[in-house]
This record gives structure tokens, C-alpha cells and sequence, in this order.
């Protein structure tokens, strides 16, 4: 097996990308707990202590590849609203969305029972919310100054009620509500939410 050099700062930062993109990966596929630090190295073709000259342990990778997803995350948003009317990004954005629920639900629901027993867990949750948050109110409030969204509406609050409902629905769809409805739900509820006036 190779090790993963460490050298070259821009080569250290390439490498802990693949790292975390390989990581995330499996945990959306296996699970948190039904991935280890062996598999992600394995699947990188390294040895494990190689692996944790980037990493100290799962849940300092784990909070990277948050990081990641909520890098993913500002870019749907984007690609969704880019040069359309609200309606239609939001309708795009949706449906993307829709597409993670069977990985992404449940490695986030497994993570929930872990961090009842798992204060560093518990930290990595809290902090992704929070900043999945921030990243929607950073969006909510670009939206703002485009004239998009009114800006009498406090950008936070929006971004909390937007991020509620959006997640309540998924989690509605994986319970079987029917897509098409949660859909008009969401989009009747963000033109309502958001109405410039």
C-alpha cells in the first residue's frame, strides 16, 4: 500500500479532498458506524496511518465531509436560482433535494441515535447545522439584495422557516407522502414566504 505524502501544502490539500470525497462515499452508502478508517483507506488504495496523518479519527473526517456537503449545498442552491424566476429555482432546488433522500436520510438519522451517546458527535451535528444554516441565510440575503426576496423579511428567520419546511417534506416523502405533493406544498409555501411586495 502507498502512503500519502505530505510534502507539497497544495498537494496535501488536493489529497485530503480525495480523502473526503472517497469518505463520503461510503458513509452515504454503509453508514457512519458501518464505516471504518480501514475501508476509506482501502479504498484509497493507503494505509490506515496514512490516513491519519490528514485525520486523527472518524469524526474529525466525518465533520469534513460535512463541510463538503454543505460546500455542495450552496452549489445546488446557486445552480438552482441562477437567472430564474423564484418558482422555477425553487422547483429545481426541490428536485435535487429529492434525490438524496435515500442516502442522506439515513445516514443523518443514524447519526442522531449516535449522538446520544456521542458528545463529539452531538458538536459535528450542532456546528453543520449551525452552518448549514449560515449558508442559507447568506443565500437568503443575496437573494435580498437581487430584489428577489423582500427585504423586510429578516434573512434568518427565512432561512430557518425555508430549511424546516424543506427538511420536514423530505422526511414526509420518505414516509410516503406522494413527491408531487410535497412538491406544490413547497413551492406554494416559498412564494408565500418570500412574496416581494
Amino acid at each position: 500500500m502507498n502512503t500519502l505524502p505530505r510534502i507539497l501544502p497544495g498537494y496535501r490539500d488536493e489529497v485530503r479532498k480525495k480523502i473526503v470525497t472517497s469518505a463520503h462515499s461510503l458513509f452515504l452508502r454503509k453508514g457512519y458506524h458501518g464505516t471504518t478508517m480501514e475501508e476509506i483507506a482501502d479504498s484509497l488504495g493507503v494505509t490506515k496511518p496514512a490516513l491519519y496523518q490528514y485525520f486523527p479519527g472518524k469524526e474529525d473526517l466525518f465533520a469534513a465531509v460535512a463541510e463538503h456537503s454543505r460546500e455542495e449545498m450552496a452549489a445546488i442552491l446557486r445552480r438552482s436560482y441562477n437567472k430564474k424566476d423564484l418558482r422555477t429555482g425553487s422547483a429545481i432546488l426541490f428536485d435535487s433535494l429529492v434525490g438524496y433522500i435515500p442516502q442522506f436520510n439515513g445516514m443523518y438519522a443514524e447519526l442522531m441515535l449516535l449522538a446520544v451517546h456521542n458528545t463529539e458527535i452531538q458538536k459535528i451535528l450542532a456546528r453543520d447545522r449551525a452552518e448549514d444554516l449560515r449558508v442559507i441565510e447568506q443565500f437568503v440575503a443575496g437573494q435580498q439584495e437581487n430584489g428577489l426576496v423582500s427585504g423586510r423579511l429578516n434573512a434568518r428567520t427565512l432561512a430557518v422557516a425555508c430549511d424546516a419546511l424543506i427538511n420536514g417534506l423530505l422526511m414526509d416523502i420518505m414516509m410516503g407522502m406522494d413527491t408531487e405533493e410535497a412538491r406544490g406544498i413547497w413551492l406554494d409555501a416559498v412564494t408565500r414566504l418570500v412574496r416581494v411586495e
